[in-house]
Order: structure tokens, then C-alpha cells, then sequence
């Protein structure tokens, strides 16, 4: 059996001692037990993302510096291997050429046999509790409780971060008043939620935020198991598009690993239709679907895991606990009325504020999040922290539907029979 390794101990070595590994005999011969070892000591080896079952999954390969983990491919370990030669050889430590040459003759080390031979990492990874939420920024990691958010150092955690979630900003608290009245992202989705009845205005902008808290918090709770489902404000039962819904969605693929399926092209037959999806994937969008989109056949996924095939790659399964949550964006009902879809579908009917001749950009006079400065970037986290912190404290908040029922009606029949009825 692999020996697991305590990461937290490969990664302290100093350059030193990693000079000190040479992994070739006299003559330049590559010395595969010493190739192993140099590459555990850099922190190279597998890791197991359903660990609980090693039995019957792949291990991935990855990349732990500190306490950041990257998964990476062959090309990427023969990179590191092969610098690293000619690096000692400058140093005068071994034959460039005769130990490149023992490389090149060496590919078969690096065949899927011969790297499960690399040790066995055990990774705990900083996780969202049931009353809390974690984001990873340059300068540190910001917890998000239902009434606190602040900054943490990330040598105060012994767990560790996908390298993709760290984003690449210094992150800054604003107050609330603030940012109400500065962020343009906090005046977009209130407009999502305007109905000429201002009470239900204000009930439907504090379930907009939970439901968008709830896509932000990554603990898994089997007992609340919900797709997010967009949908527009039907008056005629056509589709409605460009109203914010994909934006939205996108939005929130900047705080959290957003994968996206075309809901247009996507088969839920195919072999290979959820392939994009990756270990560190949080968020699943099933964007713009068609109306006769079979939303029980993702029950599996969204309730006991994801078993992901990928071309020319080890197929991977996902744990529910690590799963992502999922979002649906549709311009048309999505049917079922059964208790199963019920408990797995909270459903929202974005405000019909802007469509294809009346967008964000005109009235904010620029896209999101393009050419965004720091203060704009810290005004949208901050704008989605409290809505997490909405989540945390009331859980997914419930507002009453406009015309939902009648455009569920609709997609089961026509439009014409509808008016029949009348």
C-alpha cells in the first residue's frame, strides 16, 4: 500500500536541500527511486478527491507549495524535472547531456503505471461550515459569518487551498451603507427584483440575495439539496432574453469555480457532457437550457455526487460533500410538480428591468467587471459577502411567484390554449 505523506513536511525544505537530490548515478543514468523522491520532496504526488472510496477511483496528480494546491499534468512534472537538470548541471553537479539523454529514454517512468507510485498526499482543504463562509485573496482569507466578516492569515490554517480560488486581489471591508450607495453590481440586482408593488420588491431582493448566498456557500447540507433556476417575468409566454440572469450567474463565477454547460448544446446523454467539470469546480451553470430540458435526470448529481468522464483522462468521481451546487438559467418553465422536484428546485423569476434593448451597460454607462480598479473589484466582493451573510442568517428565503404558474401552464400546453381557457 502508497504511503500516505503529511504534505506540511514536504514543502518546508529549503533550496539546499533540494540541491542535495540528485536522482542519477555517475555515468547520468536516471535512478527512478531517487526521481520519486526528489519529486515528493517539491511536493509532486496523488491525491485521492473521493478518499473515502480509493478502492474504485483514479488519483489525480498535483502540486502542493505551502499550503496551495494545483493539480498538473505530465508535461508540467518533466518541465520541473528537466530544469532542475540542467539548473545542477550549472552548478557543475552531473553531465547535462548524458543525463538529458537518460530522460529521453526514460518516458516509460512516466506512464499511468509508474505514477501511482508517487506518494499519496493526504489533503484537508478549508472548508465552509453550516454557519460559516471562506474566500481566499492575496493578502489573506476573509471568514464570513451571518453578522461578521474579517481577514485571516492564511499560516493561522493547517488546511489547504486550490491554487485557482485565491483571487489575485488585496481584499478590503467597506460598510454596508457604502457600498448601497456606490456599487453599481448591489444597484443591478435590486433591479432584478422591482415589481411595481414595493413590499414584494423588498421581499424579493432579500431572496435574490439568499439565493445568491446560498450559490456562494460551499458547505453542503443534505437537507437542503436546491437548483438555483432563473427564469424571466413571462406576460405572453415567449422567451425573454437578456435580463440578467447569465451575468448574474457569471458574477458569482468571480467569488466561486464556476464551470458552464451550454444548456442549448448540452445532451444528457452524452458520454462526455459534463466533462468541463473539475475537482475545484463550485458552481455549475446550466445556461439558457431549452424547454424540454429533463431536470430529474441531474437529481443524481445535485444529491449524491458527480461521476465525471473526461476525454483522453482518468474519469473522476466527485463526493456530494465536494460536489458543486447547481445553477439553471431559462428563458422558458422548467415542469414538475412532485415532491422530489420540489425539494430540489427553488425557482426565481428575474424582474423584467433589462432586456436585449435595454442593458447594464446603458445604464451604468460599462460592462461588469471589465476594466474594473481595485475599488470597484472590492465594492462587488464586498456586495456578495452580505448576501452570503443573508443566507447564513435566514437561509433560502421564499417570495411569491408573479407568473409562474402561468408559464408553467404555457410550456405544458400553448399559448393559445391558455387563451382558450381565458
Amino acid at each position: 500500500m502508497t504511503e500516505e505523506i503529511n504534505t506540511s513536511a514536504i514543502v518546508q525544505g529549503t533550496e539546499m536541500q533540494r540541491e542535495q537530490i540528485t536522482f542519477w548515478d555517475g555515468e547520468g543514468r536516471l535512478v527512478p527511486h531517487l526521481l520519486f523522491k526528489y519529486l515528493e520532496n517539491i511536493g509532486i504526488g496523488n491525491y485521492f478527491p473521493d478518499d473515502s472510496n480509493r478502492k474504485n477511483t483514479e488519483p489525480i496528480i498535483v502540486s502542493v507549495k505551502g499550503n496551495v494546491v494545483c493539480p498538473v499534468n505530465i508535461g508540467y512534472v518533466l518541465d520541473i524535472i528537466k530544469n532542475y537538470i540542467l539548473e545542477c548541471c550549472t552548478k557543475g553537479i552531473g553531465d547535462c547531456g548524458s543525463i538529458i539523454n537518460s530522460l529521453h529514454c526514460k518516458t516509460s517512468l512516466f506512464s499511468d503505471k509508474n505514477l501511482k507510485l508517487l506518494p499519496t498526499l493526504k489533503l484537508e482543504f478549508i472548508s465552509d461550515s453550516p454557519d460559516s463562509g471562506f474566500f481566499f485573496f492575496r493578502n489573506g482569507v476573509v471568514e464570513i459569518k451571518g453578522d461578521n466578516i474579517q481577514i485571516r492569515k492564511y499560516e493561522e490554517f493547517d488546511q489547504y487551498v486550490w491554487e485557482n480560488s485565491i483571487i489575485q486581489i488585496d481584499f478590503v471591508i467597506i460598510e454596508r451603507p457604502e457600498l448601497e450607495q456606490n456599487c453599481d453590481f448591489s444597484k443591478f440586482v435590486k433591479d432584478l427584483t422591482i415589481v411595481p408593488d414595493n413590499g414584494k420588491s423588498i421581499i424579493r431582493l432579500k431572496a435574490l440575495s439568499s439565493a445568491i448566498g446560498y450559490l456562494l456557500h460551499r458547505y453542503k447540507n443534505p437537507t437542503t439539496t436546491k437548483s438555483i433556476i432563473l427564469m424571466d417575468v413571462y406576460v405572453n409566454g415567449k422567451p425573454n432574453g437578456g435580463s440578467g440572469k447569465t451575468l448574474l450567474i457569471n458574477a458569482i463565477g468571480k467569488a466561486r469555480n464556476l464551470s458552464v454547460i451550454d444548456g442549448k448544446k448540452y445532451d444528457q446523454k452524452e458520454w462526455f457532457g459534463l466533462s468541463s467539470v473539475e475537482l475545484n469546480t463550485e458552481v455549475l451553470l446550466f445556461d439558457d437550457v431549452e424547454s424540454d430540458f429533463n431536470f430529474e435526470l441531474i437529481f443524481p448529481l445535485m444529491t449524491t455526487g458527480m461521476f465525471v468522464r473526461r476525454k483522453y483522462k482518468d474519469n473522476v468521481f466527485i463526493p456530494y460533500e465536494k460536489s458543486p451546487k447547481v445553477a439553471i438559467t431559462t428563458n422558458y418553465a422548467i415542469n414538475g410538480d412532485t415532491s422530489s422536484f420540489r425539494r430540489r428546485m427553488y425557482e426565481f423569476e428575474v424582474s423584467a428591468t433589462y432586456s436585449a434593448d435595454y442593458t447594464p451597460r446603458e445604464k451604468f454607462a460599462k460592462n461588469f467587471f471589465d476594466g474594473w480598479n481595485a475599488v470597484d473589484w472590492n465594492y462587488f466582493f464586498n456586495t456578495m459577502f452580505n448576501f452570503l451573510q443573508v443566507y447564513l442568517k435566514d437561509g433560502l428565503v421564499e417570495s411569491e411567484p408573479i407568473n409562474m404558474l402561468l408559464t408553467k401552464l404555457i410550456n405544458r400546453t400553448c399559448e393559445e390554449f391558455v387563451e382558450w381557457c381565458k
